[in-house]
């Protein structure tokens, strides 16, 4: 081997393991996790809210037989789906490292299917996470959107949707477990307890319910008084 290409060499393994280390490491002294590990820390709180979601809809022991809570809870699953494809798009960066290019290829037949939605993410931008309207502020017509756009509209499309997310993530987070087990107890030690804020009791929420629209017909009728007494008689 010449001293020419041993150079080459040498100076471009250097620079693939500085890439890895980027990717492996943190960013800083002040960092707590490397990117890596806050990507499978991110997944594993989408998978939570996935497993609550789709179990609301799918339990043998509580199934919804509600249609409106079934739709909204359809569509905040479709709000996860593009949130996961959004952290998938980071873990997908990290495919430099041959573990990481391995769970990309083994992943591949659940993530095309997720990724086939190509209108996922109008219809949350535009409908479900955001009010009907477009970003230019026009105003959206549903029919128009989802006609438009490739979302599914089908209830067991979603579901079924929801369920790859997570089969994707749990085989991510095992493939990856050494990193994700290790942020996982840092990540604990930051943990503290959410303190309630709130009414608790359906009583309570009534009786400020029953106050506040109390109130806003006493204005209502104020501004009516107001409006007879200024305007003149006819």
């Amino acid at each position: 081997m010449s001293q020419q290409k041993f150079d080459r060499d040498r100076v471009t393994g250097a620079a693939v393991k500085e890439t890895l280390r980027s990717l492996l490491e943190p960013k800083s002294e002040m960092s707590d996790f490397t990117p890596l590990e806050q990507c499978l820390l991110v997944l594993a709180g989408l998978r939570s809210q996935f497993v609550s979601a789709l179990n609301s809809l799918t339990s043998s022991s509580r199934p919804v037989e509600n249609e409106d809570l079934s739709f909204t809870v359809c569509n905040h699953i479709q709000i996860l789906l593009c949130s996961f494809l959004d952290e998938w798009k980071i873990f997908t960066s990290f495919g430099k490292v041959p573990a990481v290019r391995d769970t990309l290829k083994i992943t591949s037949p659940a993530i095309n299917r997720i990724r086939s939605w190509t209108g996922l993410s109008r219809i949350r931008s535009t409908l479900l996470a955001h009010g009907l309207r477009n970003r230019d502020g026009t105003l959206v017509r549903t029919w128009d959107l989802f006609n438009s756009s490739k979302s599914p509209t089908a209830y067991q499309e979603t579901v079924l949707l929801g369920k790859l997310a997570v089969l994707v993530i749990k085989e991510t987070l095992s493939r990856h477990h050494g990193e994700y087990h290790m942020a996982a107890q840092r990540w604990s030690q930051f943990h503290t307890p959410i303190k309630r804020q709130g009414i608790s009791t359906v009583e309570e929420a009534n009786e400020v319910f029953t106050n506040i629209k109390a109130k806003m017909s006493e204005i209502s009728n104020h501004l009516a008084e107001e409006k007879y007494r200024t305007e003149p008689n006819l």
